[in-house]
């Protein structure tokens, strides 16, 4: 199996859930800088073999296919948190949400998947990326073909959804 085929999509992302994969949230402390080919990066943490990195950090702003590609050469383990549901408008402060955000959040799963790198993505809603959003789907023609390339992309991830899911996979589905 490919390692990014062993990555996991984790909503809502309780400590419990993160905890039962060994993923601990980083204390502020451990905020990193990170100077890539083009641009800096602030991570929430990052170690020899794991990158902790927010969704509005790492897919609303500035950083390039260059930059994505230097941090999956780096890091074979991603947490990406704070993933807006692809149903929700997105915050216009952040960036998160918007078109150009899912477009890029569209590159960083190419480079991970080029690189095999395991990805855990923590979101906050529900999470079916190939549902359009609110309004007209033909007003955000690029917006939803990001979603639909997302889609394709984690089609085989399994999703952890519930505290209950979780005690299923852990018992084995008893």
């Amino acid at each position: 199996m490919p390692e990014f085929e062993r990555g996991l999509v984790i909503s809502p992302g309780t400590d419990r859930q993160l905890g039962a994969y060994g993923l601990f949230r980083p204390a502020p402390s451990q905020q990193q800088a990170l100077e890539l080919p083009l641009h800096t990066l602030t991570a929430k943490s990052a170690a020899p073999d794991l990158l902790w990195v927010g969704f509005a950090e790492l897919c609303g702003g500035p950083l390039e296919s260059a930059d994505y590609r230097a941090l999956a050469a780096r890091y074979p383990v991603w947490v990406i948190d704070g993933v807006p549901s692809p149903l929700v408008e997105s915050d216009p402060g952040s960036g998160a949400g918007s078109a150009g955000a899912w477009e890029r959040f569209l590159e960083v799963l190419d480079r991970l998947r080029e690189q095999d790198v395991i990805p855990f993505l923590v979101c906050r809603g529900p999470l079916d990326w190939a549902a359009p959003g609110p309004g007209p789907t033909d007003a955000h023609p690029e917006r939803a073909a990001a979603l639909a390339g997302i889609a394709d992309r984690l089609a085989g991830l399994p999703r952890l959804m519930t505290d209950e899911e979780l005690e299923d996979a852990q018992t084995g589905g008893c």
